[in-house]
This record gives structure tokens, C-alpha cells and sequence, in this order.
């Protein structure tokens, strides 16, 4: 969309936009030359004072339709992680284990403050296993070294364990509810925005007018091996103001080719004072 400005036209601006003379403006033609215009966007046609796509502008609708994909998908991932978590705690087995070690992580602010145990247990077949686990200050008051305790643990693959009194879960709590609310709170604003796109779209369709524009200034650039060009303009309105804009568009096509100069005729799409955009 074009950048947006408001001006009074002063006096003496020469513009071929308005021709200054002692007497009244005669009639002042608004609707651009097909023929003559320079188009930045090149999927646009002029016929008749109307602006024609060859596309549909509609990929705020596609954007706005994966952000929605993407929530479902988490969603539906993080309730199968969360039956699946439910089924590993249900078929959990039981074992005594020792703690043999402790440890306390110092914060600059209490909420960093962390404690840490580490505890052993073995199996019938020999095997021993150890872990170490967060726990809270009233957890690490009671777990000393040389302190008993009974883990589960799933039985096919013992290296999965956890303290008795948590679930077991091959995917932690934690991950899951942010899988459940980060999503949706991100995907929010973007269904918000389109939805706004969407409205814009359809008022620049129905109440749209495509008026007559000059180029300010224009000039190209390479930017990451593609040729994008610049472009200041300004036109008239029936009310013998004039708006002014800027635009940019990516036109490999015209990369070596001689760009319109000041005063070329453009045509831009007006909504209001605050929406339109060049052609």
C-alpha cells in the first residue's frame, strides 16, 4: 500500500497535473490514458477508467488459512502427546532408588534459584539407572544423601523414570501447554490483519476510483539479486487537492530499461484520504 500524505496544492506549483492561469480551472480530467500510464504493478490492465487484475489479491485469505492449519495441527499433536503421556503414567512400574547426590543452582532473583537431586535405582536383571530431577525448596529440604524413595518407571524403557508423586511423560507438561496456547495467541493478530485485508480488498473493489497520477521521481535498485523499483507520485482530485505517495514493486523485467521520467502520467486506485494505492 501506498505510504500516505495529505497536501494543499500552493500556489505556483508546477505540475502537469494543474495548469495555472490568471483565470478558473476549467474541467480538470481525473481518469487516466490507458495508453499513456505507466503501471507499476504489472498484473493490473486500465480498461475504461477501471483498474482489472490478472490475480486474485486474496493471499491474506491463504496466510490467514495456515495460521489456522498450523493452531489445529498443535493442537491436535498436543492432545495425542498428552493421551499418549497418560498411557506411558498407566502401565508405569514401581522401584526403590537412593538419592546420591544434591545440588543448588544461586540466582541473581529467587525465581532463578533451582535445586537439583540425583537418585539410582536398579532392576531385578541388574541393570541400575540414574537421573537427576528438579524439585522445589521443601522437596530439597527433605532429600538428603542416602535418603530412600520410590521412583515408576516404564518397564520396556527404564531409562524414562520420574519421582513417584509426578506423571510420567515422554513429553513434558510444560511443552505441551505451550503448544496449546502459544499458537492460537500468535496466530490471533494474523487472522485479525487479514481479516482487516479482506475488508480493505472488498471497499477498494466496490468504492474504489481510479484516478489520474504523475511520477515525482523514480529510480530502480538491485536488492538481493532482484531489480525493485522506487517510486514517488502525487495526483489530483476533483477537489483540486493533491495527495502524494510512494511505491516500491519488484520489476526484473524493467532491470536496463529507461524508467519514467518526472511528470509521467500514472494511475492510482483511491479509496479516501488515508487508503489508496498506485497501479
Amino acid at each position: 500500500m501506498a505510504k500516505k500524505s495529505t497536501a494543499k496544492t500552493q500556489t505556483g506549483t508546477q505540475s502537469a497535473l494543474i495548469t495555472t492561469t490568471g483565470s478558473a480551472p476549467a474541467l480538470i480530467p481525473i481518469d487516466p490514458d490507458p495508453q499513456s500510464a505507466f503501471v507499476l504493478h504489472p498484473e493490473y490492465d486500465l480498461v475504461e477508467g477501471k483498474a482489472h487484475s490478472h490475480i486474485a489479491h486474496r493471499t491474506h485469505l491463504y496466510i490467514a488459512l495456515a495460521a489456522v492449519i498450523v493452531c489445529l495441527l498443535s493442537l491436535w499433536l498436543a492432545v495425542r502427546q498428552a493421551e499418549a503421556n497418560a498411557a506411558l503414567d498407566a502401565r508405569s512400574g514401581r522401584a526403590p532408588a537412593e538419592v546420591i547426590d544434591r545440588r543448588f543452582e544461586e540466582g541473581n532473583r529467587d525465581i532463578h534459584r533451582r535445586w537439583f537431586i540425583t537418585y539410582r535405582f536398579g532392576l531385578p536383571d541388574g541393570r541400575t539407572f540414574s537421573r537427576e530431577v528438579s524439585v522445589d525448596a521443601a522437596e530439597y529440604d527433605f532429600y538428603f544423601v542416602g535418603s530412600r524413595l520410590v521412583i515408576k518407571f516404564l518397564p520396556d524403557q527404564p531409562e524414562l523414570n520420574t519421582l513417584l508423586e509426578r506423571r510420567l511423560e515422554a513429553v513434558e507438561a510444560d511443552l505441551l501447554w505451550f503448544m496449546v496456547i502459544v499458537p492460537p495467541l500468535l496466530a490471533l493478530p494474523v487472522l485479525l490483519w487479514a481479516l482487516a485485508q479482506n475488508i480493505l480488498l472488498t471497499q477498494y473493489e466496490r468504492r474504489g476510483v481510479v484516478v489520474r497520477g504523475e511520477v515525482v521521481e523514480c529510480f530502480g535498485e538491485e536488492r538481493a539479486s532482484h531489480y525493485y523499483v522506487r517510486l514517488r507520485y502525487q495526483f489530483l482530485l476533483p477537489d483540486l487537492k493533491i495527495r502524494r505517495g510512494t511505491a516500491h514493486y519488484m520489476r526484473d523485467d524493467l532491470r536496463g530499461a529507461k524508467l519514467p521520467e518526472k511528470g509521467t502520467q500514472i494511475a492510482v486506485l483511491y479509496l479516501n484520504d488515508w487508503f489508496y494505492r498506485l497501479l
